[in-house]
């Protein structure tokens, strides 16, 4: 019965072997793929977050803009710049 059981433990370790190297194959594939996936993750989250900066500081510099052309709008309509009418009084 001893001898019985030893060899079936030594076949039962070597199929346990096989199993073991199909399983770190399989994660060595599953390693790469997640680092992959993570690459994709975190290309969009650097899109992602260029982009929120680029609109919120078009946003901004829009706003700025838009006060400066009102400003002109607002002293083309007085007739003259405050500039131009301290050269005309002198």
């Amino acid at each position: 019965m001893g001898i019985a059981a030893g060899i079936t433990h030594f076949f039962a370790s070597i199929l346990e072997v096989i199993q073991g190297i199909f399983a770190a194959i399989l994660h060595a594939f599953q390693f790469v793929l997640q680092c992959f996936v993570d690459l994709g993750k975190g290309a969009a989250n650097f899109v992602e977050g260029t982009l929120g900066f680029a609109i919120h500081n078009f946003f901004i510099l829009g706003t700025i803009a838009a006060a400066v052309f009102g400003y002109l709008l607002y002293v083309q309509r007085q007739g003259s710049t405050p500039v131009s009418r301290t050269m005309k009084n002198k």
